[in-house]
């Protein structure tokens, strides 16, 4: 799972790649005045059970009695593991997750790799995308767009302080490498709908920066009405505070980055064949969980949809369609709903067309 603990691996493992880059931040987001006054109020405490990753047993967790439960470790490399547990309530009005598979670690830009967006293939090690570093509050809000952006429309945000957050589920075991790094949380809420449909919609994250690299290694979201709100925060929590990884596994992982340095020193050096009997192994593993993670997203509305939309959050673009030419296009991200174009190359970012005339809105369109 992409966390500090996997800094000095990584970093050692990718050599002069990347520079470090360190700069301490402490930081938080604002949030919703709604979610605020539901800080004191009691949720109904469900019956708890316990979950188990189903993949490598590598960790487990209490999740509520009755509910729809997905998720576990997808392992993306010997150093890239995700794990991710997605929950929703019976009635479907309550959507709890705790972390996410779509996230990947990231590398700052460098002269090798100065394009955010791009992908440093590490083969059988990892997958690393290219992007500057976002504190936890910037890292928030790109994620709480993608994660919610298709079933929360029009939101709404406050800037009252709820004091709430989700604790560090991770446990570290980095010896204490992670004292040079820099580390910073952030939170934010924001409503959407109306009446009966008005939901709330909430992600927590703390992302971490050593040597050039840098993950989200705590991340919770949810989204749920406002009379839901008390028990969405508190399964967000229960599950946080439960998550344990397994002891066996924490040892097994340990062996899997030993050989993961060893294949990466191998790969580097064009020594690839003498580990191509293990490497191939490995791969068709990798492949299989590729599949099971493609799987699991399909059925929750498509991982690679998610995945390039949030590298366009990071990059800062929007996909579009004129619907005149039928012209797919990147424009530059703004503040307003709409994307107007002239039929000259010019466009503007604003809810209603521009003066003048002769503008024509462009579609916003999935990846």
């Amino acid at each position: 799972m992409p966390n500090h603990r996997r800094f000095p691996l990584i970093v050692l493992a990718v050599g002069v790649l990347f520079a470090a880059a360190f700069a301490n931040v402490a930081c938080r987001s604002s949030a919703k005045s709604s979610l605020a006054q539901a800080t004191g109020s009691a949720a109904a405490a469900p019956a708890w059970t316990t979950f188990q990753d189903p993949y490598e047993k590598a960790f487990t967790a209490e999740v509520p009695q009755g509910w729809t439960v997905k998720g576990g470790l997808f392992r993306m490399g010997f150093s890239d593991e995700r794990p991710m547990i997605d929950l929703t309530s019976p009635d479907g009005r309550v959507q709890v997750r705790l972390g996410d598979v779509a996230i990947p670690a990231y590398t700052v830009p460098s002269s090798l790799h100065p394009q955010e967006g791009q992908t440093v293939d590490l083969g059988a090690q990892a997958q690393l995308v290219v992007a500057r570093y976002r504190t936890g509050p910037e890292f928030a809000v790109l994620y709480a767009h993608v994660r919610f952006y298709k079933i929360c429309a029009n939101p709404s945000a406050d800037t009252a302080d709820m004091n709430f957050t989700v604790p560090d589920y991770i446990p570290d075991t980095s010896g204490g490498a992670q004292s040079s790094s820099t580390s910073s949380t952030g939170r934010i809420a924001y409503t959407c709908g109306s009446g009966a449909s008005r939901n709330i919609a909430f992600a927590a994250v703390r992302t971490t920066l050593a040597g050039g690299i840098w993950t989200a290694p705590t991340l919770g979201s949810f989204l749920a009405p406002s009379d839901q709100l008390a028990l969405a925060r508190s399964v967000l929590l229960h599950c946080a505070q439960t998550f344990r990884l397994s002891p066996d596994w924490i040892n097994y992982q340990k062996q899997m980055d030993a050989y993961a340095l060893q294949y990466q020193q191998a790969r580097q050096q064009s020594r690839l064949q003498q580990l191509a009997q293990q490497v191939q192994q490995f791969e068709a593993q990798m492949q299989a969980m590729r599949d099971q993670v493609n799987a699991f997203e399909n059925r929750m509305s498509a991982q690679a949809s998610q995945v390039q939309s949030f590298d366009n959050a990071l990059v800062g673009v929007t996909p579009t369609v004129d619907p005149l030419t039928g012209e797919s296009s990147n424009v530059w991200t703004g503040s307003q709903s709409g994307y107007w174009a002239d039929g000259t190359g010019n466009v503007v970012n604003s809810a209603t067309a521009p003066a003048g005339g002769g503008w024509h809105q462009l579609q916003v369109t999935s990846p």
